[in-house]
Order: C-alpha cells, then sequence, then structure tokens
C-alpha cells in the first residue's frame, strides 16, 4: 500500500494526485522521493523559527480568553496577539505549502528545479614542489588502496538525533537518503542512533541507544543490547568505533558526526535526554574516544555546524587522512548521503578525493535548495602540523595589528546551531519577526586565507602557500564566498570563552606559549571591527591558486624546534634519510602519557607537548647534558633505523 506523504491517505499507485489532499506527485519508482512504500507516513512539523511559533500563536489566543475579565487589558491583549497570530499564520502557510510534511528529500542533482545561483568551488591543482623538506614532513597515508574495487569499507554514523529529529526530522531525511543509496557487499554503512525524545522513523527506540546497518535498502536493527547512553560522552562514541572495527572491519574507515555543531570550542552533539542541555563533546574528548580506540580512519567527517577549523585539524591529524567539515552553519537539511554511498557502492576504491568531491558539491546543492548560505571542505589531514606551524609563525609576527582590529566575521544561525550556544538569542514573543540573524562574536572564528590576506610577508605567503595544498576541495555558496575551507579561533574579549579555551587546548596538547598569546585576544577591549565587506578579499575568487612560494624561505627551524626539540641542521640531513615505511606514520606516542588524568589543565608554567611524535616537558632538559641521552633507542623506537643519525 502507498501513502501520499503530506496527508498519509492511501492512494493507488497508478494516480499522479491525492484524492484526499490534491498533492500532486511523479511516481519515479516504488521508492520513489515523493511517496512512502509499505508504510504509514509520520509527518514532520515544518523547518525554521516560523513553524515553532505556530505553538504561540495558540497561546497568545489563550491568553487573550482569559483577558476578557478586563475590558481595556482584553482590547490592548487581542490587538496585539491578533495580529502576531495573523502573521504567524502567515508564514507558517508560505514557508514550505507542500514540502513542509515531506520526510524525503528529493535529490538535488536530478532535482528539476536547478539552483539559481551558481556554487563558487576550489580544487587543488597544486603538487608537492620538488622539495626535500616538504616531501619529507609529510606522512604517508595510513590507508592505502588496494584498487579494483576490492577494498571494503565501513562506513561508521554517529547519529544524534536531538531536536533536529524530534523537531523537524532532518535525521530520518538522512536515513531514507543512505537507505536509497546502491551499496554493494563491499560497503557497510553502521548507524548508531541516540539523544533524541523521538524518532520519526517507526522502528528507532527513544528509550535507548540502538545500532542498525543499512543492507537491501532497508535498515536492518543488529544491536539492541544497548542503555539510554549519552551521546556526549566520549565512551559512547569510542565504544561505538571499536564495535564496528571488531564487527565490520574493513580497509577503509569513514566516520561521521551528525547533529548540532557549536565549533572547537563548545563542541559536537546535544542529547535531548540529559538534564543539561549544554553538554557536548568537546575536541579534546574526540580526540581522545578516536585516539583510544585504536582505529585509524580514511575520513572524518562532521554533519555539523561550525567544525571545520584547525584546532580539529589539529586533534585529528594523527587519527584519519581527511577531515570534511563546515566553517559556517550548516542548513538543517545537512549533506546529501545518497550519491557518495552509492559512488563506494559503485567501486568500494573510489578515491576520498573524488567521494570527498561529491560530498562537497551535494552538500552546496542541497543549501542552495533550502535557500541556506554554506561552505563545506575537503581537508588533507597530513598538512596540519605544516599549517600549524605557519599560522603561528603569522600570528606571532602580526601581532600588533591581530590585536588591533576583530577580525571574526558574521555567520547567519541555522537549525544545526544549538541554541545555548547564542548569548543575546531573543527571547521575547517578537523573535518571530527575526527567524534568523548574524552573530559575530560567539565562536570567534576566522578564516586563515582571510587573514593571510591582509599581509604580503614572508609568513602570510608561507600560509597561503599551505592552505592549497591542505585544502583540497571546498565549495560555497556566494554568502560564503569569503570562506576558504578552515577557520582559526581568536577569543576577542571575552574572558569566560577563552576560560573554556583553555581548559580544552591544553587537554589537546596545544603548547602554552600559543595559549597564552591567545589570552591577549581575551584581554582586548578596543579593538576595532574589521570591514571585510571593504576588503578585496573575496575567498578563492579572489586568491592566486599557483604554488609560487620558496620553500626554502619557510622557517624550518621553527617547524623542527617545536615538534622534535632541536635545530640541529645535522639533524634535517638525517631526519631525511628515514624509510618512510620504518613505522613513522603510525602515531603511536599517546601510548606513554599514562598520567594524562592527573594533569591539571591549569599549569601553564609546566605544559605539556603531546602534538608530536615526542613528548617533552618546559625545562626538563634544561640541566641534562644531551650526550648521555641513549640517542640509538630513541631513533630506533621512532623511525627503525639505527643510530647513524
Amino acid at each position: 500500500m502507498l501513502y501520499c506523504v503530506r496527508c498519509g491517505d492511501p492512494i493507488d499507485k497508478n494516480e499522479l494526485v491525492c484524492d484526499k489532499c490534491g498533492l500532486r506527485f511523479t511516481l519515479v519508482n516504488e521508492k520513489g522521493a515523493t511517496v512512502y512504500i509499505n508504510q504509514t507516513p509520520n509527518p514532520v512539523k515544518g523547518k525554521g523559527k516560523a513553524v515553532k511559533k505556530k505553538g504561540k500563536f495558540n497561546y497568545g489566543w489563550i491568553i487573550a480568553l482569559v483577558s476578557i475579565a478586563s475590558v481595556m487589558m482584553a482590547a490592548v491583549t487581542a490587538i496585539v496577539l491578533l495580529g502576531f497570530g495573523v502573521l504567524t499564520g502567515f508564514a507558517v502557510f508560505y514557508e514550505e505549502p507542500s514540502g513542509s510534511q515531506q520526510v524525503v528529500v528529493t535529490d538535488p542533482t536530478t532535482s528539476s528545479v536547478a539552483p539559481a545561483e551558481a556554487p563558487i568551488t576550489y580544487q587543488s591543482t597544486v603538487t608537492d614542489v620538488p622539495n626535500e623538506i616538504v616531501s619529507n614532513v609529510i606522512r604517508d597515508q595510513f590507508v592505502k588502496l588496494k584498487g579494483d574495487g576490492t577494498d571494503t569499507v565501513t562506513v561508521m554514523v554517529y547519529m544524534n538525533g536531538s531536536n533536529l529529529e524530534s523537531e523537524y526530522g532532518y535525521a530520518t531525511e538522512d536515513l531514507r537518503e543512505m537507505l536509497n543509496a546502491t551499496l554493494s557487499d563491499n560497503v557497510n554503512v553502521v548507524i548508531q542512533t541516540g539523544g533524541t525524545k523521538k524518532w520519526k522513523t517507526e522502528g528507532i527506540s527513544n528509550k535507548k541507544s540502538q545500532r542498525f546497518i543499512v543492507k537491501d535498502n532497508q535498515l536492518v536493527l543488529v544491536d539492541n543490547t544497548l542503555d539510554q547512553l549519552d551521546i556526549t560522552d566520549e565512551n559512547t562514541i569510542k565504544d561505538f568505533i571499536v564495535y564496528c572495527d571488531k564487527n565490520y572491519h574493513a580497509d577503509r574507515n569513514i566516520l561521521i558526526f551528525w547533529d548540532h555543531g557549536g565549533g572547537v570550542i563548545y563542541g559536537y552533539g546535544v542529547d535531548e535526554n540529559l538534564n543539561d542541555s549544554t553538554a557536548a563533546l568537546t575536541i579534546d574528548e574526540i580526540q581522545r574516544a578516536i585516539r583510544d580506540s585504536g582505529v585509524k580512519f580514511e575520513m572524518i567527517g562532521f554533519d555539523s555546524c561550525l567544525m571545520g577549523g584547525l584546532e580539529t585539524a589539529c586533534v585529528l591529524c594523527d587519527s584519519a587522512d581527511y577531515l570534511v567539515a563546515s566553517e559556517d552553519f550548516e542548513s538543517g537539511s545537512g549533506w546529501e548521503y545518497q550519491n557518495w554511498l552509492s559512488l563506494l557502492g559503485y567501486n568500494s576504491s573510489t578515491p576520498m578525493t573524488d567521494v570527498g568531491k561529491v560530498i562537497v558539491d551535494d552538500f552546496i546543492r542541497e543549501s542552495l535548495s533550502v535557500k541556506n548560505d554554506g561552505v563545506l571542505a575537503l581537508i588533507d589531514l597530513r598538512y596540519t602540523r605544516l599549517l600549524y606551524t605557519a599560522w603561528t609563525d603569522f600570528a606571532y609576527a602580526n601581532e600588533s595589528e591581530l590585536l588591533t582590529y576583530d577580525y571574526t566575521m558574521s555567520m547567519e544561525k541555522s537549525d544545526r546551531a544549538p541554541d545555548h550556544i547564542f548569548k543575546d538569542d531573543p527571547k521575547d514573543i517578537w523573535d518571530w519577526l527575526y527567524p534568523s540573524y548574524t552573530m559575530e562574536t560567539y565562536c570567534y572564528a576566522v578564516d586563515i586565507m582571510a587573514l593571510a590576506s591582509t599581509k604580503t610577508t614572508n609568513e602570510s605567503n608561507a600560509l597561503r602557500a599551505i592552505m592549497k595544498k591542505a585544502v583540497l576541495y571546498c565549495s560555497s555558496t556566494s554568502g560564503d564566498a569569503y570562506m576558504t575551507g578552515l577557520s582559526v579561533t581568536l577569543p576577542y574579549g571575552d574572558s569566560e570563552f577563552y576560560d573554556e579555551l583553555c581548559k580544552i587546548y591544553q587537554k589537546c596538547g596545544f603548547d602554552s606559549k600559543y595559549i597564552n598569546f591567545l589570552g591577549k585576544f581575551s584581554d582586548t577591549t578596543d579593538a576595532t571591527s574589521y570591514d571585510w565587506d571593504s576588503s578585496n578579499f573575496s575567498g578563492w575568487d579572489s586568491t592566486d591558486t599557483t604554488d609560487d612560494y620558496d620553500w626554502d624561505n619557510f622557517d624550518w627551524n621553527s617547524y623542527f624546534d617545536y615538534y622534535y626539540g632541536t635545530d640541529s641542521d645535522s639533524y634535517y640531513d638525517s631526519y631525511y634519510d628515514r624509510d618512510q615505511d620504518s613505522g613513522y606514520s603510525d602515531y603511536d606516542s599517546y601510548d606513554y602519557y599514562d598520567d594524562y588524568d592527573s594533569y591539571d589543565p591549569y599549569d601553564y608554567s609546566d605544559s605539556w607537548y603531546d602534538y608530536g611524535d615526542v613528548y617533552y616537558k618546559e625545562g626538563y632538559f634544561d640541566n641534562y647534558d644531551g650526550e648521555d641521552f641513549d640517542w640509538d633507542s630513541f631513533f630506533d623506537y621512532y623511525y627503525g633505523d639505527d643510530s647513524n643519525y
């Protein structure tokens, strides 16, 4: 039996119009985008604040009726609430007359309604220049494809439904996209659910977390033994990864975080079942969970807002080859899943560069179809250490100007942004007039390439050059054209925000010099807002994408001093001669941080550096004769060679 997606009335499969409500549709096949198959539809409420105000409309009329006891008060109340109710009803009616009740999203690549706006895209054509230093500091990829469609793939979807599902049904939309994908036996899509009070999809429990796989275009329950798990607990995501690796071990692992996103400080996820609405997975917790799982990923993606920061790349660079994330808000619809999963189903050896391009392109098409701005990028995480060094070189060299101007950018709130992070979120009944608004200074994100464009120095040239390598593919709507793929956080004038930053960055392994440097921004109260509109920067359209940087001019001393604690010129030559397959790319040094829980994140004077392969403590070797150290054991362990270094 088929049912109308608007009213649920049974329809004949040969009909093109619903007899009850008059909805017209095109039946592509029995699993077409406009009808339900063998299932009574669960209508989903409309999107955005206008629909939420429908409840206030009813509440307003009740107040008006009760207020009749006072003639003057009733008159005033009636006038105000009548206007409010009528306008709200108007907004609801015209928001999405026919589509607002639909759960399934039409494939944006085949939709007959083409977006009115062409996306702005950048694809890196830069190859490693014949420079020995650059080629040797970039590690090997964790995942090496076998090819010819023989690779096995496990896609792990950590689906925290939250109010995105209970109010809007966005998770159900994306589940249906996954079910519509054409998969092969070499591709497993494993989904863990939780975090929401109500699922729009029948068969998914809101009383407990569950695990499903996508098989034959159906959602198959494979683990119903879990309790109601805290989706914001790092152990929950770690256990999910371990479960997937044990039961669906694969050559290629992909991890997707699905839900709200609050940026590198507020983190990922909102669990509706918790009393604490501000609880989230912070980037240090994500780092530990993935590291402790022991699984290396080919790609980690965030189908959530604002996670496309340099800081996110830093905490994941030892766990994955690629990152896909947005430095702006995402629309409620988020990613489109059918096409890129089908691409892997068609050829499980499809390079991640091709898969990532489909993810990015489809996301922008879908954003345009729902009239939302958006930006999404595919990042090569192997360049992260080099990028971090280039960024800090640039930041320290331009400290005075960075503190003089507030470079944070405007971003428009979306449904995927958790409400609690908005300090100035209007709470009165008139906020229905403003279904979305811009927030310039709540997450303090600044596009890295945009900052680099403000200068023409050696540091800025190096930063631009590395961004061209790290950002493999980026696409945006015209409204986000000034975003190029990765942001960085500068906490202008917000000491409370900086306090949270300190806790997280210390646990992630960022050095005390950089953390203390950021503290200067929190103390700045008179910085002038930088006028990006009047600047000449317009994203990749205004950026020379060729690589004409002379890498011999890069401050390699700062790179090696930071990560390896030496500036010996002779060390460079021996370092480059190492066997690339000797174990250097294993990045297993975290195992030596046994006393992590006892570490005091506020003890800036005695900071651990765990961002490279070697842990050391400030001042630890100050009075030690380095010649007496057993360097043979050091180089044998990390580089698999003898002491000829």
